[in-house]
């Protein structure tokens, strides 16, 4: 468990007091009732827990009803006061999200006296209604998915040993562009996907997919291990012709939604590409992944894009920069291979080794969201703008990275960010034993998928501001 902090225990000490009827001078004080489960901790749960913590997602206990709440208890208070839950690792620099799940230091105080009260049940006429969920999908909020695309099949992943990255392909089912307002890429089985994403790709000329693998122009199957029919590629490249990422799901993450009139596009004509990674688990598993799209209620004005830091916004030229150490790496425009093969691995017991990412905004552009992305090494990660006057201001801040919950940052207001700008990006990675996630402190760490390797994968979304796409059709999805 984690220690609380000086101030959650001064914080946790001064509830009590009032519990037990005495002062924080130790003067007898006002009397109050010990915090009951139905009628103070279930909606806090219940606002900010039970969306992960309920029967069939990814958290491991269900924070539905006392029964199955109260054997957590201890754990509970412990999880919260340390806030290691609900995860979230901005700092308060940050500009301010809509997804922070965060509790307040009221929320924590009362779980603490509640649970040093002995966790008592209370009237179950105090009970708030059970939250009503979409079946299997996080995104309550907007119903169930207007259209599901399931992975082409179901995949076994064995016992033992390692899972090579898998790559499956299907042709998107859709006889016209439509528009995803909101998205989820959902497994169905939490406890062997390891990750997994979603791509829009275009299959090389001659090429040909049946039954969710891909088959070259002699009509040989590609080994679902290749990518492309090639040598599998490693790091964050991606050598489709039109390759975008939709979608990916880690623990934390896997679901977006999009203010009204913003919407990722779903093309006509192109294949949706599958990256799924499996961890054996000790027996024998199955699991096949669904792709859920809730699709724009009106018309769409904006495109939401993704970009990785140090590429320059598409289509407004310029260069992006990235360093390692402080080095500029040089590499062709565009060529990811090329970027990635000139990082210099990570040294064995180096706990600040420092990538940076710098991309230049040369069109106005609105900022919807971030995700660090980096593997057991990564340390900390933080973006900042700089706009056209000199003046700096930071977006997000992660100082503490957590590899277990990956999480995308959606700011609660869209940022503006005017031609001139540069928005710039700093991850630092700990290779050394203070690194608890560490496996091997005296290796060097080198650029590639597996999770003892490392990635440099520091995603925005965001629109181009000059975009007008007014006159898109947003009509229900139709099959071809």
């Amino acid at each position: 468990m984690m220690r609380t902090t000086a101030a959650t225990a001064v914080s946790l000490a001064l509830a009590l007091s009032t519990v037990v009827g005495v002062s924080a001078n130790g003067e007898p004080g006002k009397m109050t009732a010990i915090p009951t489960f139905t009628k103070d901790v279930a909606p806090i749960l219940y606002e900010k827990c039970a969306n992960c913590h309920r029967p069939g997602e990814i958290g491991p206990m269900s924070f539905l009803d006392y029964t199955s709440t109260r054997p957590w208890a201890r754990s509970i208070r412990a999880m919260v006061a340390s806030r290691e839950m609900p995860p979230w690792s901005a700092t308060s620099d940050s500009m301010k999200m809509r997804n922070n799940r965060t509790l307040s230091q009221d929320e924590i105080d009362t779980i603490g006296a509640w649970v040093e009260g002995g966790a008592p049940r209370g009237d179950d006429t105090h009970m708030p209604p059970v939250p009503e969920f979409p079946s299997g999908w996080q995104l309550a909020a907007h119903g169930e998915p207007d259209y599901i695309i399931e992975q082409p099949f179901e995949w076994t992943i064995k016992p033992e040993g390692s899972e090579p990255y898998l790559y499956f392909y299907q042709k998107i089912p859709f006889a016209e562009d439509k528009w995803a307002s909101a998205l989820e890429l959902r497994p169905s089985n939490f406890a062997v996907v390891h990750h997994s994403g979603a791509y829009i790709v275009d299959i090389p000329e001659g090429y040909s997919v049946k039954d969710g693998y891909l088959y070259d122009e002699k009509g040989n199957q590609i080994p679902p291990s290749e990518p492309m029919g090639t040598k599998a590629s490693s790091g964050d490249s991606d050598p489709l012709a039109g390759a975008n990422k939709l979608l990916s799901y880690v623990p934390g993450r896997g679901y977006e939604s999009h203010p009204e009139g913003f919407a990722k596009r779903i093309p006509a004509g192109k294949y949706i590409r599958w990256v799924l990674h499996y961890n054996p688990i000790g027996q024998v598993e199955t699991d096949r992944s669904r792709l859920g799209l809730w699709f724009a209620k009106g018309p769409v004005s904006h495109e939401v894009l993704n970009l990785q830091a140090g590429s320059p916004v598409p289509g407004s030229g310029g260069r992006g920069l990235y360093f390692a150490q402080g080095k500029e790496l040089r590499y062709e425009q565009g060529d990811d291979a090329s970027r990635r093969a000139y990082r210099p691995a990570i040294p064995p017991y180096d706990e600040n080794f420092r990538m940076m990412g710098i991309t230049p905004v040369n069109e106005d552009v609105t900022l919807y969201s971030l995700t660090p992305h980096m593997h057991l090494r990564g340390k900390s990660m933080k973006w900042w703008v700089t706009y056209p006057d000199g003046r700096e201001e930071v977006i997000l801040d992660v100082p503490n990275y957590d590899f277990n919950w990956q999480i995308q940052y959606e700011l609660e207001t869209p940022l503006r960010i005017p031609a001139g700008s540069k928005i710039t990006n700093v991850a630092i990675y700990d290779n050394s034993p203070n690194n608890r996630w560490n496996p091997a402190p005296e290796k060097p760490v080198y650029w590639a998928q597996q999770s003892w390797d490392e990635m440099y994968q520091p995603t925005t979304q965001f629109s181009v501001d000059s975009q007008d796409l007014t006159k898109v059709s947003t009509q229900p999805a139709t099959q071809e």
